[in-house]
């Protein structure tokens, strides 16, 4: 399994989510494991509120291979 670090690109599998199955960058990864939502991911396209990032939880992500 490949380490979701700053700067990979990973696909989204959060089903209510927004961005399901698109992919982002990961902008950070906080190391503290009492934090559930710990990856802030950014997309080029932005959601109906406006925004293009959002927090997910490493089991919500599968890295993307380039």
């Amino acid at each position: 399994m490949v380490e979701i670090t700053k700067g990979s690109r990973v696909r989204i599998l959060r089903q209510e989510s927004y961005w399901f199955n698109k992919i982002g960058n990961v902008i950070s990864v906080e190391k503290d494991e009492a934090i559930r939502y710990p990856v802030v991911v950014r997309f080029e396209a932005v959601n109906y509120s406006g925004t293009n990032t959002n927090n997910f939880s490493l089991a919500e992500l599968t890295v993307v291979e380039d």
